[in-house]
């Protein structure tokens, strides 16, 4: 099996992560793409909406979009996330038999020799990267794949940004996202 693995703050979910998901799981024929909220960032201070408010959002955004499954294996504790940790939880959890495909943006590709273990994790996966406007992935690798996809111009900063000032945001999240938003007084 060819099981993607796509980890982000989510912080909310919006429209441009699905239009990933689905993207990446129709151009590298994956047979399931794992959705994973960050727990506790290693890299930067927690300042997210409580894990299980966003575990409920992606799962609510993403139901309805076949071969995607939304797990809580980094929210439901209180640890700081590392991905190699992960990776090699989900690999437990399905067996080294299956490929694993580490979904992440350009952005984060740019910083990709700073994380814990990156070596290990182009041993243990292929590394997908989604071109992100402003930057270059610095790394050439066997394990590296880089997507020419299309550009998907929308940030859970933006959004939470349009909350705050009371704008509307339909346009820029999954309904049952903003009904979650709305009626948990989120980002606020």
């Amino acid at each position: 099996m060819k099981i993607g693995i796509y980890g982000g703050s989510f912080d909310p979910v919006h429209n441009g992560h699905l239009n990933i998901v689905k993207y990446v799981l129709n151009q590298l024929n994956l047979d399931k793409i794992i959705v994973i909220p960050v727990g506790r960032p290693s890299h930067r201070a927690n300042n997210l909406e409580a894990g299980t408010l966003r575990t409920e959002m992606c799962r609510a955004a993403f139901e309805n979009i076949s071969g995607v499954e939304v797990s809580g294996i980094e929210t439901d504790k209180d640890k700081t996330s590392y991905t190699i940790n992960t990776l090699k939880k989900i690999i437990e959890i399905y067996g080294n038999k299956n490929e694993f495909y580490e979904i992440i943006g350009e952005d984060s590709a740019y910083h990709f020799k700073e994380w814990k273990n990156y070596e290990e994790i182009l041993e243990l996966s292929k590394v997908v990267v989604l071109r992100r406007k402003g930057y270059t992935g610095e790394i050439q690798h066997k394990n590296m794949i880089y997507l020419e996809s299309p550009f998907f111009d929308v940030s859970s900063t933006e959004i939470r940004e349009k909350i705050k000032n009371k704008i509307d945001i339909s346009t820029l999240v999954p309904e049952k996202v903003k009904k979650i938003i709305e009626e948990k007084n989120l980002y606020r």
